[in-house]
């Protein structure tokens, strides 16, 4: 009689348990309609009501960021060595269309929780650049452009950081790969405005506006020979990548280039940006 009446009671649970799933679907899905008619939103590219980012537009940004490209050559401000040649820059695709609009309401209008569709794109940016421009048998240091004290306050976090920091914490990444934060702004940089033109004048407002941590894991760092990778978020003119560039400079360090979520397209293409 026992056996029977313990078959009995594991089919009671089974039948909870399914009735309890389904229930917590019913619940779900009512906060979800409850949500979006308390605080709607809509999709960051097209405007379709009800979701960040849609199905379609979704689509599209996967499409177009299919594969990681070379975007070092429309900008005119990257350093340039013995031949001649600009730094390599990797992104994981150009600044347009569903992409532009993900980063751009990512860093300027609060919407952090984009940052899970730029995560991957950023980490296969970072493999196909590991790859590439250096070698990936040998330890690499990435090292993320720092952001101005007045940009951290007005948004309340750090767009290159915190998608760096869910990369790693995704364990996306190989093992002999790491974040070195070794880079500052100086006190009066800081509080500046960041360079968003592209003429001579944005190039010089950054100019000698970064500068080293003195801190014992950087000192680490800058006294070897390892291998550096630059992580910012978009490509421009690239003053500001010449400037971290210059900064590492007296150190021996391999700097093999540099790694951006979106580069801006050459001014002969067509573009559109939200």
């Amino acid at each position: 009689m026992a056996p029977k009446t313990g078959r009995a009671q594991g089919l009671l649970r089974v039948l909870d348990q399914c009735l309890a799933l389904r229930e917590a679907r019913i619940v779900r899905s009512a906060l979800r309609t409850t949500t979006a008619f308390l605080l709607p939103v809509q999709c960051v590219s097209c405007g379709r009501p009800d979701e960040r980012l849609c199905r379609s537009c979704a689509k599209g940004l996967r499409r177009s960021a299919r594969q990681a490209i070379r975007v070092e050559e429309p900008a005119e401000a990257l350093p340039l060595n013995a031949q001649g040649q600009p730094l390599p820059v990797m992104a994981a695709g150009k600044y347009e269309h569903e992409l532009a609009s993900v980063l751009l309401h990512y860093k300027n209008h609060q919407m952090v929780a984009l940052g899970k569709i730029l995560v991957p794109l950023l980490a296969a940016a970072l493999r196909a650049a590991i790859q590439e421009l250096a070698d990936p048998s040998a330890p690499v240091i990435l090292v993320p452009i720092p952001t101005r004290r007045q940009a951290l306050a007005k948004r309340g976090y750090w767009p290159v950081g915190l998608l760096l920091h869910k990369v790693a914490r995704a364990h996306l990444l190989p093992a002999n790969v790491r974040v070195a934060k070794i880079l500052r702004f100086s006190i009066r940089a800081s509080w500046g405005k960041a360079q968003k033109s592209k003429g001579r004048k944005g190039r010089a407002s950054v100019r000698n506006t970064m500068q080293t941590r003195d801190t014992p894991g950087a000192r680490k760092i800058l006294n070897s020979a390892a291998q550096v990778l630059f992580v910012d978020d978009v490509l421009t003119t690239g003053a500001t990548l010449a400037e971290a560039h210059r900064s590492l400079g007296e150190f021996d360090l391999r700097i093999r280039g540099a790694v951006v979520v979106a580069g801006t397209p050459p001014p002969n293409e067509n573009r559109q940006l939200s």
